[in-house]
């Protein structure tokens, strides 16, 4: 099976970010001083916004600097990326995404910036392995039976997930790519929020979730992890490995903080050490427990050989699959 985003969606993506105001692109000043403008690539409430906020609120305390933080959803995570290569490099402009938007989708579509070479990678701030979810009153108690579902309404069965080419759909989609025997409908939202939301109005029959603490209220039913390995915090619900899948990769699911190219080296070494502070911070780490999302940390020098590494890496996985040349 191989999947591309429309050229209507890509098309009209770009469009909606270049008609975008100018003045959304300048840093806002307050009470006088500069401030940073940190864009996240979701819609609020899933683990990447989260997280970054617990992030920003404890590095303004190393900097001195207000950091506003945006949601600019879309394109699941390339327009927020694509934004900040158009960025001025001062190092008052910065994104928070997840690696899909720098390995996935550029390995599969036409993305107007290069990964490696118009934005530079700050930090590596974790590594989220998204759970594929239910509702409690949900016919299909596990993965088999929601499996046997599948085949069973011969392509019908509707998946929320947070944007196409996410780490959660890049995993589904592997797994369809592999039996034949599977099919979905992927109905892209802005964020998991939003698909959460969906699924508990009955408007999708699974979705793809982080949400630890909606789990443990039972408010949503764990089938699968959409991960090599599953978090501590669900232990009795099976990965993509013990279920004999493939696992995506872990670039797709870091965790970025990155800046635009050419930011000054002066700039960047004020904001690398104050970042990464901030993502050893009880806070930051105490936020994070809420979320399927493990504490990884790579300093600037790392996260930029671990890009490297993972476009590498992301190559070899796609063509395996069947999903790239």
């Amino acid at each position: 099976m191989k999947w591309h985003i429309s050229h209507v969606f890509r098309i009209t993506t770009w469009l909606l970010f270049c008609a975008l105001p100018v003045v959304t692109l300048a840093p806002q000043a307050v009470a006088g001083k500069e401030s940073i403008r940190l864009v996240v690539a979701f819609s609020p409430g899933g683990a990447l916004d989260s997280a970054t906020r617990a992030l920003a609120r404890e590095a303004e305390k190393e900097l001195g600097l207000d950091i506003i933080v945006q949601n600019t959803p879309g394109g699941a995570g390339m327009t927020a990326v694509a934004q900040l290569a158009e960025s001025e490099a001062d190092g008052l402009h910065l994104a928070a995404c997840a690696g899909n938007a720098l390995l996935f989708l550029p390995h599969r579509n036409l993305v107007p910036y290069d990964p490696l070479r118009d934005v530079e990678p700050l930090l590596v701030f974790g590594q989220a392995s998204p759970v594929l979810v239910t509702r409690p009153d949900a016919p299909w108690k596990d993965m088999a039976s929601f499996l046997e579902a599948t085949r069973k309404n011969g392509g019908k069965m509707r998946i929320g997930v947070p944007g196409l080419g996410t780490p959660s759909h890049t995993a589904l989609a592997m797994i369809a790519a592999k039996d034949k025997t599977l099919s979905w409908r992927f109905i892209p939202f802005g964020g998991p929020g939003e698909a959460e939301a969906a699924l508990l109005g009955g408007h999708v029959d699974a979705a793809a979730s982080g949400a630890l603490p909606r789990i443990r209220q039972g408010q949503l039913f764990p089938l699968m992890i959409l991960a090599g390995t599953g978090p501590d915090a669900l232990p009795q619900t099976p990965s993509l490995s013990d279920g004999g899948f493939a696992d995506p990769g872990r670039g797709d699911a870091s965790f970025f903080l990155l800046a635009p190219k050419n930011v000054p080296e002066k700039m960047l070494n004020r904001l690398s050490p104050a970042f990464e502070k901030a993502a050893r911070s009880e806070a930051f780490l105490k936020e994070l427990e809420h979320f399927s999302v493990a504490p990884v940390l790579k300093n600037r020098r790392e996260a930029k050989a671990f890009l490297i590494e993972a476009w590498k890496e992301e190559e070899a996985a796609l063509k395996a699959a069947g999903l790239a040349e």
